[in-house]
């Protein structure tokens, strides 16, 4: 969790953002918006180059003074509402 937390103390609006998820699959785009409160909770979202999906977010919560699992979800065009891509492994910050 720390390389999370430590990508989200300097990520700024429109750094490319790449998140991996434990599936394999990535999304990477500009990151916007990003909410960030140490031992509390985290929220980013990018805007990925894929042709379908227009919104991708990565979040996790801080209980007890342990983050849980970060989980990405997205939101394609035509959805009503957002789905759960599944676990992050890894976000890096690509530009």
């Amino acid at each position: 969790m720390e390389s999370f937390t430590e990508t989200l103390e300097v990520v700024t609006l429109g750094n490319h953002v790449r998140i991996e998820l434990e599936d394999g699959r990535a999304f990477e785009g500009p990151a916007s918006p990003i909410d960030y409160t140490p031992d509390d909770r985290f929220r980013l979202e990018i805007e990925p180059r894929h042709e379908k999906i227009r919104r991708c977010e990565i979040s996790a919560v801080c209980v007890d003074g342990s983050w849980t699992t970060p989980e990405v979800r997205h939101y394609s065009l035509g959805d009503e509402d957002w789905t759960v891509a599944g676990e992050a492994l890894d976000m890096e910050i690509t530009r």
